[in-house]
């Protein structure tokens, strides 16, 4: 968690934006190799229960190509990501990040990711600040970016960055604003791949990942816990547009496990629908708010992820 925290604080530090500097709307964390969430800062709740499927994407899309110095960017919404002003970049750790000039050839799989998401001020579309009341498709929200590399041995591909952010119809409209915070967020990132070099160091890797394993068993176990204590139930709101949102729990007591939690409702046609990094935030919050022994957060999110 401590790794987290000390991300969180460079990106705060060296971001350019108020969005990240004061409104502090960024999340910084730690995943295994897998891409499951090892642990995360006191950040932003929804950020924190859906990045993990960040990674995996990385994961899926990258696979064996990916290597020690480099460092990829997304925002998709169907990639684990929230919103498109949210930016996640996500770096691998590959047991010494002194060593990241070795060949690709050369590096075995990372052994841990560290993920930081950042809302940036203005990522295109319709209307500043990317998100316009009357858009009608995600195109009009600003710049989509399904996961790409933006780092390789260590050096930023800013043309194909540059590029990436000024096409489609609804360009960035403050490009060197985008840069600055996402040199920001590699800085975050940079730092968690100093310290998990420190942790390693000092407690070796095989007692690290022990822990690793450890931490996450007590969350998968603390989450049973919880949903021992639930019951099936429904719920109604009905929102002033005029939509209304069901939702149904069925709770299943023989795996321990929280089922069908449905929306019955169609989407409404606007700007504003539930995705899968969403419904993942609200099985971490839900597990959270359910603890009475308020157990860390980023322990809640494990199980969840």
């Amino acid at each position: 968690m401590a790794i987290a925290e000390q991300m969180g604080e460079v990106l705060r530090q060296t971001a350019w934006s108020a969005n990240i500097k004061e409104r502090l709307d960024y999340s910084c964390a730690l995943f295994d190799a897998e891409g499951a969430l090892v642990a995360n800062a006191p950040h932003v709740p929804v950020h924190l229960g859906s990045m993990g499927e960040s990674v995996r994407a990385v994961i899926e899309r990258f696979g064996h190509e990916v290597a020690p110095g480099q460092a990829f960017l997304l925002n998709n919404p169907f990639q684990g990501g929230t919103h498109l002003p949210d930016l996640t970049v996500v770096s691998p750790y590959f047991g010494s990040h002194t060593s990241q000039a070795i060949a690709p050839d050369q590096a075995q799989a990372p052994l841990f990711w560290v993920a930081s998401r950042a809302h940036h001020a203005d990522i295109g579309g319709l209307t500043p600040g990317s998100m316009p009341p009357n858009s009608r498709h995600i195109d009009q929200e600003g710049v989509l970016i399904d996961a790409m590399r933006i780092v390789d041995q260590g050096h930023m591909d800013q043309a194909a960055l540059v590029a990436k952010l000024t096409s489609g119809s609804h360009p960035v409209r403050q490009l060197h604003q985008n840069l600055a915070d996402l040199s920001a967020q590699l800085a975050a990132n940079h730092r968690g791949l100093h310290e998990l070099d420190r942790m390693l160091e000092q407690f070796g890797r095989e007692r690290v990942l022990s822990a690793t394993e450890q931490v996450q068993a007590n969350a998968s176990e603390q989450v049973r816990r919880v949903i021992d204590r639930l019951s099936d139930g429904q719920w109604t709101k009905q929102l002033d547009n005029g939509a209304r949102i069901q939702v149904a729990v069925k709770v299943d007591h023989a795996p321990q496990r929280l089922h069908r939690l449905q929306r019955q409702q169609p989407t409404t046609g606007r700007q504003l629908q539930c995705t899968g990094g969403h419904y993942s935030s609200l099985c971490a919050v839900c597990a959270a708010l359910s603890d009475p022994s308020r157990h860390p957060a980023q322990r809640w999110l494990l199980g969840a992820d």
